[in-house]
């Protein structure tokens, strides 16, 4: 039975241990194959499934291996494929497009498969607007043992083959890798207490404040700044003026309304 799901990269498809085709863009659209990929039935996926199928394989474990696929992947506003460690390849070849809709400041998506041809490692940066799709024949979903999915020998395996890849691949740098990297980077501030806060690192936070989810923690980065003595700059107060007009509408329980209000108010008496 085939059947188109709306997925999430890296997080309902796993392909670091799988194969894939070249992704080719068409009018803003990447499309690849992928074979022998980890396939984790999430609510997301489970609710998306026919009934009829459902029946079949509910009393089985959740994650499991599909032997194809077809992913598609709309709205892309960047791409970077990165191919390499291939005897017949003298030398890494690059492809990397970015378009007028791109932003630094959305979220960098990676995957990391095997190109089945040429025959190599691969790398795909991304950055879309709009759904990921996988396009699968569930009679093709094979259920991962038990013993599979343990730390010992599924997760270590995939940790330490993703550090070896990194660290070979570190020599070799697209624009878009950088970016994920320096994404990396922000959200490992954001990990630390808001009185470890350096000025520095209140900079940078507030240089990238559309990396930060959490509302209440742009308050604290904010009141931070004043206590730190931070300069923001109108530009910045213009960007962060613009953000909170744009989520307002998405505003619904009366803590982030009250935090709406004190951003807002800290951010006039930057003024």
């Amino acid at each position: 039975m085939k059947i188109k799901l709306k997925v999430e990269p890296n997080w309902e498809i796993w392909i670091y241990e799988s194969y894939s085709t070249v992704p080719i863009i068409i009018n803003g659209t990447m499309i690849f194959g992928a074979y022998n990929v980890e396939f984790e039935m999430t609510s997301n996926i489970w609710k998306q499934l026919p009934e009829e199928y459902k029946k079949k394989i509910y009393r089985y474990n959740w994650k499991k291996m599909i032997k194809s696929m077809l992913i598609t992947v709309t709205d892309i506003t960047a791409y970077s494929f990165g191919f390499s460690y291939n005897t017949k390849l003298k030398d890494s070849i690059t492809m990397e497009e970015i378009y007028k809709n791109f932003d630094e400041n959305k979220r960098i998506e990676i995957l990391t498969p095997g190109c089945d041809f040429p025959k190599s490692s691969m790398s795909v940066y991304f950055q879309y607007l709009g759904e990921v799709y996988a396009e699968v024949d569930l009679d093709e979903l094979v259920a991962i043992f038990d013993e599979e999915n343990s730390y010992q020998y599924s997760i270590m395996p995939k940790l330490m083959k993703a550090s070896n890849y990194r660290k070979e691949r570190e020599n070799n740098t697209g624009k878009l890798e950088q970016i994920y990297n320096e994404q990396l980077t922000i959200k490992n501030v954001v990990n630390k207490n808001i009185d470890e806060l350096s000025k520095e690192d209140v900079q940078k936070l507030l240089d990238n404040f559309l990396l930060i989810d959490d509302l209440k923690y742009l308050l604290e980065v904010i009141k931070k700044s004043k206590e730190l003595e931070v300069i923001i700059s109108d530009k910045l107060k213009n960007e962060i003026g613009h953000w909170l007009r744009d989520i307002q509408i998405k505003i619904k329980t009366e803590e982030d309304k009250k935090i709406y209000q004190e951003i807002k108010e800290f951010l006039k008496e930057q003024l």
